[in-house]
Order: C-alpha cells, then structure tokens, then sequence
C-alpha cells in the first residue's frame, strides 16, 4: 500500500463525499454531541482498512447512514482531544 494512494469516501448511493490519503484519519460525529477519529488505510478503490478493520467503502456509508453517524476527513492537528478507536 503506498501512501500515494487516496481513499475515495462516498455515500451509501456512491455519489462522492471527499478523498483521504491514504494514513489519514476521518472525523466521526454522533447524534449525542461526541466524536472519535478512526486511522484509515488504502487497500483498494472499494476497500479501505478503518481502525483496523477492513470495510467496503459503500457499505461503510449504508452503516453510518443508519446509525446516524456523520463522518469527514480530520487532520492530524484538529485530532488531539478526539477520542480514538471508537465502536463503529
């Protein structure tokens, strides 16, 4: 996996949202007010590792859609204070 690929984040429709490096951490954000970063990883166009567990970006949205989870790109700078390794 290099670190010049870029993980493609769509919505459970595969219209795109935004793109990630691959390394990068993404933003989630729930309906009670928290939030937690997840450290994502390029495995392919349709998968991408999130903290650890490898998911089908589409699927990954129909999830998150579902339980009502927002989720955008986070910089590493904006990530201290955010809790990691969230259940998602």
């Amino acid at each position: 996996m290099s670190s010049g690929n870029m993980i493609c984040f769509t919505d459970s429709r595969e219209t795109p949202l935004f793109s990630l490096s691959d390394s990068s951490f993404l933003r989630l954000e729930y309906d009670n007010g928290d939030c937690s970063c997840a450290f994502c990883r390029y495995h392919s166009e349709e998968q991408v590792e999130i903290d650890g567990k490898c998911r089908n970006i589409r699927q990954f949205a129909k999830q998150m859609e579902k339980n009502g989870i927002r989720y955008r790109p986070m910089s590493e700078k904006k990530r201290k204070g955010v809790r990691t390794h969230g259940k998602i």
